[in-house]
């Protein structure tokens, strides 16, 4: 199984030198390529550190090296979902705080370990009397529920960042970042599993350190690929497509729920608006924003914005996908579009996305649409 740990750190390697490499690189990019970087390097001294257990301790020096750069796994993961989901980042030096987990791992482990003579330091590792330290189980907690923490916070900055491209975009698919759901769900799983282990070693002796630790980076190997796949696909939307909106003031209008009396000419562009989205339908175009329907009304997208989430109570999404969706129910009733699928009446009514069309039609109807056509 040894070879597995090698093809998890080329896996590594060749990964983020395909992000380092890329032509138009964002910093989005960067940080996945550190993290696959990352992979590769905690991998190959999970490696070295098997390979001394399995062949008499060659090279001593690369115990205990492995563990420490766990608890650095988290922040940038973390880091990388915040540069796809911040329309304005940058890298602040407070993020710099997400390190001293590991900087006091290492700390500890330079005072108490790696000075240690070389003998003395294989004897730790053979009777495995670490585990009688202090700090063992101090750190063991720690690499357990950091993976939790930066969970639960990747997926806060994920759900905040889908309620702003919703107030932008009509079509979602693609850039809503399902995917990286998942791989936070799977990581986070991952590592429950793998650490809980650990835990329970602590009270009850399950299998020799140096297997449970092995065994753990030979699933991370794994992982690599899977992540990769993905990774290397996505886009940062803040970079790829013009938005010309800070989509912060949609996050503040979505929150704000209170009800406004209507001034005159709010009334009229109301109107005018309602008017236009049935008469020139341009919610059949599926790539319609809000700035491109704000310079089709010739207002900003910042007062249409507004009249839509305040006044008509939609973010852009649903107020788009309402018109879409009964021009679907339209065109089903229509003669000419018997011969047609249901998804060819779909994209005809400005929908990009099978998954987006089914998804929206049965949250606005209550079924779906084969449902609705049989009915």
């Amino acid at each position: 199984m040894l070879n597995i740990l090698i093809i998890g750190i080329f896996e590594g390697l060749f990964l983020a030198a395909l992000l380092f490499s890329k032509k138009r690189r964002t910093i989005s990019d960067t940080i996945l390529a550190s993290f696959f970087l990352l992979f590769a390097v905690n991998i190959f001294l999970s490696y070295m550190e098997a390979y001394n257990r399995r062949n008499g301790f060659p090279y001593p020096a690369f115990l205990f090296t492995a563990a420490p750069l766990l608890l650095l796994h988290g922040p940038l993961l973390w880091l990388y979902i915040k540069s796809l989901t911040d329309q304005y980042f940058r890298f602040r030096p407070i993020y710099l705080l997400t390190l001293l987990p590991f900087i006091a791992m290492v700390t500890q482990h330079s005072f108490y370990i790696y000075v240690l003579p070389t003998s003395q330091k294989i004897g730790y590792v053979q009777s495995e009397a670490f585990k009688d330290s202090a700090s063992y189980p101090l750190f063991l907690l720690l690499i357990a529920l950091t993976p939790i923490f930066y969970f639960s916070f990747g997926l806060r900055l994920i759900n905040r960042y889908k309620l702003k491209i919703k107030g932008f975009f009509s079509q979602t698919s693609g850039i809503d970042l399902k995917w990286l759901n998942l791989i936070l769900v799977s990581w986070v799983t991952i590592c429950i599993f793998i650490n809980s282990f650990f835990i329970i070693d602590l009270f009850y002796p399950v299998a020799p350190f140096g297997l449970m630790q092995f065994l753990s980076f030979v699933i991370a190997a794994i992982y690599v690929v899977f992540i990769g796949f993905y990774g290397l696909r996505q886009d940062n939307v803040f970079f790829t497509k013009a938005i010309n909106l800070n989509l912060e003031t949609t996050i503040a209008q979505l929150a704000d729920t209170y009800s406004k009396s209507l001034k005159d000419d709010e009334k009229v562009f109301i109107q005018t608006l309602l008017t236009f989205m049935n008469d020139q339908k341009p919610y059949l175009q599926s790539e319609i924003t809000l700035k491109g329907l704000s310079d089709r009304l010739n207002v900003s997208a910042e007062y249409l914005s507004d009249i839509i989430n305040n006044n008509l109570n939609k973010n852009f999404f649903d107020f788009i996908n309402y018109y879409r969706i009964e021009e679907f129910k339209n065109q089903c009733k229509s003669n000419k579009n018997k011969n047609l699928s249901i998804i060819g009446i779909a994209f005809n009514c400005g929908f990009n996305s099978k998954a987006t069309f089914n998804r929206v039609f049965k949250k606005a109807t209550g079924v779906t649409p084969s449902e609705y056509i049989g009915r």
